[in-house]
């Protein structure tokens, strides 16, 4: 099978651009196809991201400020159902928890529970999630309202999912972070559905306790890795498709089963439990970079 490699930098480095162009055909002993001044293809490369070419030619990437996808040959928009994002520090720029639990005065606690739970360090994350809205019990919920009020999607997240679902596509958040949020993110953006972690809110006051989805088959289950991975196939499977033709985003190890099971699997600024796993790490070009991916959407428009 063969791979196209994309190289794609910010609009603003184009030197790092002809430097990490030379770099990739020292690397791979092929020439490139120039699409723009920050986008450019090899194409029809026979190696893997297991092959010791990638980590040199990954390396060369981020030395010069490129983000670099490793695709199979010719793959096209219309190959694909649905995205899928995780939310937190992918979608949008907030830790959620992490922020309402700063608000309130107790984040420097609940921010190492949650580093430890993103590192992959801490495994039993339905229990580091408990231990964290612990934290709030008692508190007060007007962090909510201010994290929303603060909250700001990444560079091109908003041309990319207009884009796409223009397109027939379905797009969805996953995310183990709470409804209250995810809900609020789908209305905005008119978004296909969310999937999400409920917090439990007695009047004006956090309880201190949460649960995860109530629709099957989660029925109150906390939503982590596996159940992101879950809700992607039973979403698929009610398209009558597979995960392989869903496009996933994420950045910590709660996304490593959701992407490792994706036909498309882009990490934003994945931490490294989770950069095995990407097709394309997105570091320093936009979200709407990830369209360059689709040979259709190249061939239509041109490189942005």
């Amino acid at each position: 099978m063969a791979f196209d490699i994309i190289l794609q930098t910010a609009d603003t480095n184009e030197s790092g651009m002809n430097a990490v162009l030379d770099a990739a055909r020292r690397i791979t002993g092929r020439s490139t196809d120039n699409i723009s001044s920050t986008c450019s293809v090899i194409p029809r490369v026979d190696f893997l991201r297991q092959d010791p070419r990638f980590d040199r030619l990954d390396k060369a990437a981020r030395e010069f400020g490129a983000d670099l996808a490793v695709v199979p040959s010719g793959i096209r928009l219309t190959d694909f159902r649905a995205f899928f994002f995780d939310m937190d520090s992918t979608f949008v720029y907030s830790e959620t928890l992490d922020e309402m639990a700063r608000i309130e005065g107790i984040g420097d606690e609940c921010a190492k529970i949650t580093q430890a739970a993103m590192d992959g360090t801490l495994k039993d994350y339905a229990e580091s999630l408990r231990a964290r809205v612990k934290l709030l019990e008692g508190h007060g919920t007007r962090s909510i309202d201010i994290v929303w009020q603060n909250m700001r999607l990444f560079p091109g997240l908003e041309r990319l999912v207009g884009f796409v679902l223009a397109r027939g596509l379905r797009v969805y958040i996953v995310s183990s972070g709470f409804s209250i949020f995810t809900k609020r993110i789908v209305d905005k953006y008119g978004l296909s559905g969310s999937c999400s972690n409920v917090i439990e809110i007695d009047g004006d006051h956090f309880t201190g306790r949460v649960s995860g989805p109530a629709f099957p088959p989660f029925n109150g289950r906390i939503l982590d890795a596996d159940g992101k991975l879950e809700f992607v196939k039973s979403t698929m499977e009610h398209f009558g498709a597979t995960p392989q033709q869903s496009v996933c985003f994420g950045d910590g190890s709660n996304d490593v089963m959701m992407l490792d099971a994706a036909g498309l699997a882009i990490g934003h600024r994945p931490k490294p439990v989770l950069r095995p796993y990407c097709d394309m790490a997105l570091r320093f070009s936009s979200y709407e970079s990830v369209l360059n991916l689709f040979a259709d959407v190249r061939a239509e428009r041109g490189a942005a």
